[in-house]
């Protein structure tokens, strides 16, 4: 895909099976959008320029408006600024069925060379819609569909999904004839990156639907793990909340301003105090011109 232009018709497509958890995708959108954001600044050059800036380039200040009237939806919605995403989707589960079905419309128009990437965790292969898709696009022989799969084993509840299903992941999906690769550890990039060549490349195989899985712990870096940190964000200015941002901090050697204080009280002030701490973080990026050229 290219983020610089999200309408582009025959782009890779992105699809957030489980909409909900679309903050990440902003935050990642953010960073991303800065950093041409600043090369184009920087050069002028138009390769940096997102197209209709106004209109389609999330960026950090967006983060702001999460949740909040007209501004980014707490589900993922095709349009605007969010326009990556390729459906809008919501609980988990929810985008498989478009997901193969995006993919079965490229490969019967011909341009099976459009690949279509499904995000979820393993939580969301419960449902009965997920379970339809991974037979159809099989049957199907759906190539060009890749499902990335966030294997921690917790979703909201106190048990691990292990304890309630009986095949893993990989299994689920090899079982249906799915070609699947795959990391123990989803910070070793040398691991995770070699596993997606070898789905797409080394190893690939046409007319196969592909799925590439990756271990992890819920909750890494947010001090509240497995089932505990889902769907529970940290209270503004709690004491958990300043203490990802020392980590932070501690880590690309940087302070911020009235570190520990209160939350404020009006929404104005929080606004104000919230852009501080964003200008801060995004401030690493900024002194950072070897990442700028990297990730522009």
């Amino acid at each position: 895909w290219d983020i610089r232009d999200p309408t582009k018709r025959f782009a890779d497509r992105f699809v957030l099976v489980a909409g909900h958890d679309n903050p990440m995708v902003y935050a990642t959108l953010a960073i991303l959008n800065e950093a041409l954001r600043l090369k184009y600044e920087q050069t002028g050059n138009s390769k940096y320029q997102v197209r209709n800036s106004k209109e389609f380039q999330l960026v950090w200040e967006d983060l702001l408006t999460l949740r909040k009237n007209k501004g980014l939806p707490g589900h993922a919605e095709m349009e605007g600024k969010t326009l990556f995403f390729k459906f809008n989707t919501g609980p988990s589960g929810h985008g498989s069925p478009p997901a193969a079905g995006e993919a079965l419309a490229h490969k019967l128009a011909g341009t099976d060379q459009v690949k279509v990437f499904a995000f979820e965790g393993e939580g969301g292969l419960s449902t009965g819609a997920t379970h339809e898709t991974l037979n159809s696009a099989w049957g199907l022989g759906l190539g060009n569909i890749i499902y990335y799969i966030d294997w921690n084993d917790y979703g909201i509840d106190s048990r691990p999904f292990s304890s309630i299903v009986k095949s893993t992941p990989q299994e689920l999906f090899e079982t249906s004839g799915w070609h699947v690769e795959g990391t123990d550890d989803n910070e070793d990039w040398s691991s995770f990156t070699e596993a997606y060549y070898d789905l797409l490349v080394g190893n690939s195989k046409p007319n196969i639907p592909k799925m590439i899985y990756a271990k992890s712990r819920k909750g890494r870096g947010y001090h509240i793990f497995d089932e505990k940190s889902h769907g529970a964000p940290h209270k503004r200015n709690s004491e958990l909340f300043w203490k990802t941002k020392n980590d932070f901090a501690e880590k690309y050697n940087i302070s911020f301003a009235d570190f520990g204080e209160s939350a404020a009280e009006t929404r104005k002030e929080q606004v104000e105090q919230a852009t501080s701490y964003f200008e801060k973080i995004i401030s690493v990026l900024h002194t950072n011109q070897e990442l700028v050229d990297y990730l522009a």
